[in-house]
């Protein structure tokens, strides 16, 4: 297990710094059983050894846009922070010991509004963050309707903790007591209940959806049974062609476990000679059609 001495010696005076400490960042839900253990064991051990409070988010609530999620992190130690720290150091360790995330990356849940404080005149404190911490970072884009951002931070696991220490004293300075009072509201939306546009931006991919028919009240028709009629959604997504393989996957499964998994109905348009586009379309309930959505979406990253 890798040391936060890093951490203890970059900033020592964060110790002192709130009375309560909270931060929320994305979890893969594929490892979430891993963070948890065996009826709790491995959550339990983080907790007692942190002196924190951990809560993981149903598996229905989702950060928008992904499918990952939540977790949260809180202390009311004197040394607050310290305690988030080490309880952040206990599961980026074990989410890295698996075999597929050994490269894991931290994205911190932050408000929108200490993003810029984060980030710097002219990108000043994030080279300052990226260069004491000798992590990368990448502050996401704001999408429409949503008030919170990601902060992704790679690198070792003392690299990530230090940089995530550096990012929480900057919040709680720029935001006060309404850092920790966004985030506590802040749970997360329904893996298929996504609003819409609150998803983050797909970088120069452009999305758009339809709605082929207007969702309807039962009625009731004399003689005849009751019918429903269901609203469906066509949502087309262009995709860069040399992008569009990781939506597909081998020998189709991966459009295929998002068509099982969603209950919509998914297609790829065939390459076009001069085309460097291509576009996936997604139709179903609108319900299905979001989940799909966030699926594709997860798929290109």
């Amino acid at each position: 297990m890798e040391s936060t001495e890093p951490v203890d010696q970059a900033r020592a005076k964060r110790q002192n710094m709130v009375d309560e400490a909270v931060i929320k960042f994305c979890v893969p839900s594929s490892v979430v059983g891993s963070v948890i253990g065996k009826g709790g064991e491995y959550v339990n051990e983080c907790m007692r050894q942190s002196q924190t409070r951990i809560h993981l988010s149903k598996q229905q609530e989702v950060f928008p846009g992904t499918n990952d999620r939540i977790c949260t992190i809180s202390a009311t130690t004197s040394d607050g922070v310290q305690s988030v720290l080490t309880a952040l150091h206990l599961i980026l360790t074990k989410i890295r010991s698996e075999d597929t995330f050994g490269d894991y990356g931290v994205r911190l849940i932050s408000p929108s509004k200490g993003c810029g404080a984060v980030i710097g005149k002219g990108g000043n404190k994030i080279k300052s963050i990226t260069e004491e911490s000798g992590c990368k970072m990448k502050v996401s884009e704001q999408a429409a309707g949503l008030r919170f951002r990601l902060l992704s931070i790679t690198g070792t696991v003392d690299e990530q903790l230090k940089a995530v220490a550096l990012c929480l004293e900057i919040l709680v300075d720029s935001l006060q007591d309404e850092y920790a009072s966004q985030l506590r509201d802040f749970h997360g939306v329904g893996a298929s209940m996504a609003q819409p546009g609150m998803a983050p931006p797909l970088g120069g991919l452009r999305s758009a959806c339809r709605e082929a028919v207007v969702a309807a009240q039962p009625t009731q028709l004399p003689g005849l049974p009751q019918v429903t009629a269901t609203m469906v959604t066509t949502c087309v997504v262009r995709v860069p062609d040399e992008m569009v393989g990781s939506v597909i996957g081998r020998g189709g499964n991966v459009v295929q476990n998002i068509m099982k998994q969603s209950g919509s109905l998914v297609k790829v348009s065939d390459k076009q000679d001069g085309d460097p586009v291509r576009t996936v379309t997604i139709t179903g309930a609108e319900a299905n059609v979001r989940n799909a959505f966030n699926l594709v979406y997860a798929a290109l990253q």
